[in-house]
């Protein structure tokens, strides 16, 4: 079946967002006051638009989207189509399943599969869809407040850009040590304050018992991950962590687990046992210490 956008949906999002919805985002679907694990399959979903029972649906990560900046887990009917409108915010999505389109028109729209991520500049028309072969899930961050301008026009050039997952370019979360897990930061500046970004583990590979100095929101991309002791998630679970709490998070798979993060404070790490710092020790001092037995040792060693 193709859906589209009703009128009365479209009344609503020019105003700013559906009030029913409103009440559904912030109330029904609010992000979790404690820390939590909800796996894909047990996701409560709110309704976008109050007129549509069958329409899309979001689960709140973070944020209000009457106010500000918010993260959200949006999935769209197969077949949906969001006519040429705009937002007054800058929006980043990354698709978890299905097939996402946007683009200028219907006509020359590019395909997302899962992994990919897009980018919409803030005011700029474009064409959203989701393609008839199964429902679509992804992850949006918008960096304002959430709002929808309809437009008979299309715009003359698509700023929009798109990365698939393998060209997603993920650095070190600790700079000193390149074999830590990898991030690509979506937005804002991890070092002084609030950010969202995407992570990487390698598979097989878990961050020991640790706690952060600020909240955050995460849902998984790709990959099976466990966090805090749970059961083992798939692509699109997601969980909430409240700061000095210690917990564990770990890529149980074998390929490489991709996540989103939306930190409500600079990022921090403070691990429960931390590891024993190496000690450069010269040979001058091992030999001012050297035992009897040490030097029986080193004596054999030498010959």
């Amino acid at each position: 079946m193709k859906y589209k956008l009703s009128i009365a949906a479209i009344a609503f999002l020019a105003a700013g967002f559906a009030t029913e919805a409103e009440v559904a985002s912030s109330e029904e679907v609010a992000p979790s006051a404690s820390s939590s694990a909800v796996a894909a399959a047990d996701t409560e979903w709110a309704l976008v638009f109050p007129d549509q029972p069958d329409g899309p649906k979001l689960r709140l990560l973070a944020g209000n989207p009457r106010e500000g900046a918010f993260s959200a887990i949006l999935k769209v009917p197969a077949g949906y189509e969001f006519p040429l409108h705009s937002h007054p915010a800058n929006k980043t999505g990354v698709v978890l399943s299905g097939s996402i389109l946007n683009g200028r028109t219907t006509k020359d729209a590019s395909l997302s599969v899962p992994g990919t991520l897009w980018v919409q500049p803030a005011n700029e028309v474009h064409y959203t869809g989701c393609t008839a072969d199964s429902d679509c899930i992804f992850i949006v961050h918008f960096d304002g407040a959430m709002g929808m301008v309809p437009s008979e026009v299309a715009a003359e050039v698509s700023t929009m850009s798109v990365t698939t997952a393998e060209d997603i370019s993920y650095s070190p979360v600790n700079p000193k040590n390149p074999k830590s897990p990898g991030k690509f930061v979506v937005s804002g500046d991890m070092s002084v304050g609030a950010f969202t970004a995407l992570i990487k583990i390698p598979g097989g590979a878990a961050v020991p018992p640790h706690s952060h100095l600020a909240n955050y929101s995460a849902a998984v991309i790709s990959g099976s991950m466990s966090h805090g002791g749970t059961d083992t998630f798939s692509v699109g679970a997601h969980w909430t962590q409240i700061a000095e709490e210690v917990h564990t998070t770990a890529c149980v798979s074998e390929e490489d687990c991709i996540f989103f993060v939306t930190m409500d404070g600079a990022f921090s790490i403070e691990y429960a046992d931390p590891p024993a710092e190496e000690v450069s020790v010269s040979y001058t001092h091992l030999r001012a210490h050297e035992t009897e037995a040490d030097l029986v040792c080193r004596l054999l060693l030498e010959k």
